[in-house]
Order: structure tokens, then C-alpha cells, then sequence
């Protein structure tokens, strides 16, 4: 049986999910090709695929001096304003490159991932309807598709579009990922093992690792009490991503379940501190829990601005401006 505590602070499916199909573009490997032209414009989609949006940054904003109404260079910096959450630029930047060239693909996921980081759901569908219809053959468009549909909590209609992207490409690790998701939204726990381990097989031979299976198939696991079985997936996702705010929560709730109380509030703080708490799900349930700990340790100040950090986002929330995971 999951104690009264891990009930209340299982995210609901869509809660869990609003922020990662941005997490997917600007955390993750890159899902779609880099610009066909062997100069700058390769050189900067590569440093946007790292991560590298500082680099990335310079070196478009550089070559826009001299090439100003380039819709390519545009929808570059749209991507990089996305990676740095500056929605509102993103999506004027898109809107200039489309006004300059035809309408993409590319162009038209990028409008559905700044609606859905903006919390702007019902507006995030028509764009990616839109890309699919431009190129019914691209799988990342097929893919993105699939997210948000699982983030609306239409699981049957996510299964089918993540399907399709494992027809078009199968090697597509995220997609099998994404099916493992949408079972588990079902609380169909066996057929969503079975599609987490298959992305896990998947990616064994892929060049871009990513931990999202790992740590998705262990954070059901722990959901589901099995803690021994969980933890070998976790410390696998955390090898390849240190820093990645739900694994380290995941890693302190399972030293919390150990009994380990110092242990597990370091991996909480550790999770709020790192570099790309902002931009992952998992900072509130981090405060949260943090607080809590806080407070059955003694660390009465802490748990106090914990807790308020806590309620700050969770008042973002209803507002509308940011999402909870």
C-alpha cells in the first residue's frame, strides 16, 4: 500500500508532463535535423543542440548583422529565446521568419512548444496539426504531437501518435518513452514497463543518451513501492545527468524511504540548487519535500523559507504562469 504522503504528492499525469515537451527540445538530444548548409548556420543549431545557448547566441546575433531578414538565422535565435525561456521573443521571432520565408515544419513546432512553456495549452495544438500537415512524414512533429496529447491527458490519441513516430523512425528512444508514459497515465503498470525498458534497450546503442527513461520507469517504480528495483534506474539516469532535478528528487526520496533523512535532504537541496532547476519539472514537489524534512530535522529557518518558495510557485500555478510538476 503507498502511505498517505506519497498519494498526495504523485503529480497527476498532466501536471507531471506540462513543462516536458519544452524539456524534450531545449534539454534533451536534438530531435530534429541540423540546418543542411555545411557554415554557421550548422555551427549554430549545434551549440543550440548542447545546450550551448550563450555560444549560440553570439555567434547568430553576429551573423544577423549582416544578414538580418535570413528566416533561418531568425528561427535559430527563436530557439535559443525558447531555451531561455523568453517566450514571448521566441514567438515574435518565428512570426518575423515566417512573414520572410513559406511557413515549416520546424517553424510551426516551435509555435506549439513556446505555447505550451507559456501554459498555454489549447493554443499549443494547432501549430503542431499544422507541422504534421506541412511534412506528414517527419517524426518529430509526430513525436511533439504525442507529448502533448499525453500532457492533455488524451492517452489513447498520445499512444497512436507515438506509434506512428516509431513507424517512421524506430530508433525514435523518446517515443517508446512517451508509450510507457501515456500506460502508466492508464495505471496499466505492466505495459508501461514493458515500453520504458524497451526505450532503455533502444538507446543502448544510440550516440545521444538520455535519462528520461531511466527515470521515468523508476519514479513508477517508487510510486509503486518497489524501491529496490527502482534504484539502479535512477543511479543510471543520474550518470548521465547529474543535474537533472527530478532524479536527484527521486534519489532523495529514496534515502528517505532508507531512513537516511541527512542523505535524502542533501539530493533535495541538490535538486533545487542546480543549474537546471528552472527549466525541469520537479523544483516544487523539490521545496516541498525539503521543507518537510527541514522540519523534522530541526532546520526551522530553512523549513520556513522552503515551505514559502513552496507556496510561491504553487501561487504561479494558479495563476497560470507557471506549471507544477
Amino acid at each position: 500500500m503507498r502511505s498517505d504522503a506519497q498519494v498526495r504528492l504523485r503529480p497527476k499525469p498532466r501536471m507531471r508532463l506540462t513543462g516536458a515537451l519544452v524539456c524534450a527540445l531545449v534539454l534533451g538530444a536534438p530531435l530534429w535535423p541540423v540546418v543542411a548548409e555545411p557554415d554557421k548556420k550548422s555551427e549554430a543549431q549545434e551549440l543550440v543542440d548542447s545546450r550551448q545557448l550563450d555560444g549560440a547566441e553570439k555567434l547568430i546575433v553576429a551573423e544577423m548583422m549582416t544578414s538580418p531578414r535570413d528566416p533561418d538565422w531568425i528561427t535559430l535565435l527563436a530557439e535559443v529565446r525558447l531555451g531561455q525561456n523568453r517566450t514571448a521573443e521566441a514567438l515574435k521571432l518565428i512570426d518575423d521568419a515566417n512573414q520572410l520565408g513559406a511557413p515549416t515544419a520546424t517553424r510551426a513546432m516551435l509555435i506549439s512548444l513556446a505555447e505550451s512553456q507559456a501554459g498555454h495549452m489549447d493554443r499549443a495544438e494547432a501549430p503542431i496539426r499544422n507541422a504534421i500537415q506541412l511534412e506528414p512524414n517527419n517524426a518529430t512533429a509526430h513525436y511533439f504531437y504525442a507529448r502533448l496529447l499525453y500532457t492533455l491527458n488524451r492517452f489513447d490519441e498520445s499512444i497512436e501518435e507515438s506509434k506512428k513516430t516509431i513507424e517512421l523512425a524506430p530508433d525514435f528512444v523518446r517515443a517508446y518513452e512517451n508509450l510507457g508514459l501515456c500506460y502508466e497515465g492508464k495505471y496499466q503498470i505492466e505495459e508501461a514497463e514493458r515500453w520504458y525498458l524497451k526505450a532503455i534497450d533502444r538507446q543502448a546503442s544510440s550516440n545521444n543518451k538520455s535519462e528520461w527513461p531511466m527515470l521515468d520507469l523508476a519514479t513508477m517504480l517508487i510510486h509503486e513501492n518497489r524501491f529496490a528495483e527502482a534504484k539502479p534506474y535512477l543511479m543510471q539516469a543520474l550518470e548521465i545527468n547529474p543535474n537533472n532535478t527530478q532524479a536527484l528528487l527521486q534519489m532523495g526520496t529514496l534515502l528517505e524511504e532508507a531512513g537516511d533523512f541527512k542523505g535524502a535532504l542533501d539530493q533535495y537541496r541538490a535538486s533545487i540548487r542546480n543549474d537546471q532547476a528552472s527549466q525541469q519539472p520537479g523544483l516544487a514537489s523539490a521545496y516541498y519535500k525539503a521543507a518537510r524534512l527541514c522540519k523534522k530535522l530541526g532546520y526551522s529557518d530553512e523549513a520556513t523559507q522552503d515551505f514559502n518558495r513552496f507556496t510561491a510557485l504553487l501561487n504561479k500555478h494558479k495563476n497560470g504562469s507557471v506549471a507544477v510538476p
